[in-house]
């Protein structure tokens, strides 16, 4: 079996911004972004298809493939009270204390990154045990449930998620046998 994350295409957000479930647009250059991604996966026929209900991932999603499934596990962490405020003007001790331990610490009013990824990456073991062995599935996502569901496949602790990068656009490979997940590739 194969599962291929792609990650939506670059937003219309500053970086200077926190944001995670708001539902920020895609950035002016997403038709070409959207385009580069369809030619990575041009050849590929798939499964099945899910994508995040957020909007920068059904326009990708809907682009790739049609009639892929919204599914609420593969949404972006929500930041609470952080959402859609400048890094900078953040309580910088709270913002501290989160980066130290962001695995258990969850910003205000919202979850750590334990209790989000459990969500991913219990939706990724379903399919794993749900398709076959040729089955091809496609997930549209976000880099905190990519990120999960990498640790996972690695066997790493989530306090590693932010030791790789997982590019705007980028598609990354994980091949399952006999219930042994193997990552092919990461930010094709």
């Amino acid at each position: 079996m194969e599962i291929y994350l792609v990650r939506h295409t670059k937003v219309d957000l500053s970086k200077e911004y926190c944001y995670g479930i708001s539902d920020v647009d895609l950035a002016d250059s997403h038709d070409a972004d959207i385009k580069r991604v369809c030619e990575k996966l041009k050849n590929i026929e798939f499964t099945s298809s899910y994508t995040s209900p957020l909007s920068r991932c059904v326009k990708l999603s809907e682009k790739l493939v049609k009639n892929a499934k919204k599914e609420d596990a593969l949404l972006e962490m929500s930041l609470g009270d952080w959402e859609l405020q400048k890094w900078k003007d953040l309580d910088q001790d709270e913002l501290k204390r989160w980066m130290k331990d962001f695995v258990n610490i969850s910003p205000p009013n919202s979850e750590n990154f334990l209790d989000y990824s459990m969500k991913s990456v219990f939706f990724f073991d379903e399919l794993a045990r749900t398709f076959g062995a040729k089955d091809r599935v496609l997930i549209t996502s976000h880099s905190g449930a990519i990120r999960s569901i990498i640790c996972h496949v690695l066997n790493l602790s989530l306090a590693h998620a932010f030791n790789f990068e997982v590019d705007y656009g980028s598609v990354s490979k994980i091949e399952i046998y006999d219930g042994w997940y193997k990552l092919k590739y990461l930010n094709y």
